[in-house]
């Protein structure tokens, strides 16, 4: 998937913001075909559209894109052969302005790099499925100007990749691998308390009791720094704490409460995904 990862490069945005600006790209694309494409400004309303329904503007209310990047990045697609410009006089009743049409090798482009984004948060994940289940079909039948109808080859990789049920499942492969890594945190922070106490009570040497929690394993940075390295480095006020309060609060006030989220999420999932094979619309 290498193209995928290039393209999504190219268009020198953070993952998230690819993802909704390739989304962007895609819808306008579709809704610009009567006026001979689609313009700057329509990409980036549709950008602050779809951030919109994720609850970005309440979540990360900084989030925006304007008109010079949405140009840049435009014209880089042009140079790749993803879109194709075009400075022709107006449409009857519509205002002047370069108008863009994806090509062929856009739409697969940027259907795929949409799809391709890994672990991404709940929010998005349910977007890309919602996005691909309401307008895969209008992606593929708005081809105006210059662009050429997409090719059968194409047209496989965009209907693969806005596979709304392919999307939700490997977002459900998502959900339950972060929760077993978080309930394996759970049980791990409150194992190396319990193991920490019983020996701190028995009169063990706080370094002996660090390698005993080192050999213990499960903790995930050992390859960076060993556990007993962390532990033994730190003053003694905060190593006690470590090993008599710490791992245990943090299983208690963030990995259990993150796992707890987790196993809702995996579960809206699981229903989307019965409503989906059902051939419900999700919501």
């Amino acid at each position: 998937m290498a193209r995928n990862s290039t393209l999504t490069a190219r268009l020198g945005y953070i993952d998230t913001q690819a993802t909704f600006v390739q989304a962007a790209l895609l819808a306008a694309h579709g809704a610009g075909a009567r006026a001979g494409g689609f313009r700057v400004s329509d990409v980036r309303f549709f950008f602050l559209l779809f951030t919109n329904w994720v609850e970005h503007d309440v979540t990360r209310p900084s989030q925006d894109i304007d008109l010079t990047q949405v140009r840049r990045t435009l014209e880089r697609l042009v140079r790749g052969g993803h879109a194709e410009a075009s400075t022709g006089a107006a449409v009857k009743g519509l205002p002047r302005g370069r108008r863009y049409v994806l090509t062929g090798e856009g739409l697969g482009s940027l259907s795929e790099g949409l799809a391709a984004r890994e672990r991404a948060p709940l929010e998005e994940a349910l977007f890309v499925v919602c996005f691909a289940a309401s307008y895969r079909d209008a992606v593929l039948s708005r081809v105006e100007g210059r662009a050429r109808a997409p090719s059968p080859a194409v047209r496989r990789r965009v209907e693969r990749a806005l596979d709304p049920l392919r999307l939700l499942r490997e977002a459900q492969r998502t959900s339950a691998a972060v929760l077993a890594d978080l309930e394996e945190r759970v049980e791990a922070g409150l194992r190396y308390e319990a193991k920490a106490r019983e020996a701190l009570a028995r009169a063990e040497p706080e370094a002996d009791v660090v390698r005993a929690l080192e050999a213990a394993g499960s903790y995930q940075l050992h390859r960076v720094r060993p556990l007993g390295e962390v532990l033994l480095a730190l003053p003694e006020d905060l190593r006690k704490f470590e090993l008599t309060e710490g791992m245990g609060l943090r299983s208690r006030l963030l990995f259990a409460p993150l796992a707890e989220r987790a196993r809702a999420e995996h579960a809206v999932l699981e229903r989307l995904e019965a409503r989906l094979t059902a051939g419900k619309a999700p919501g």
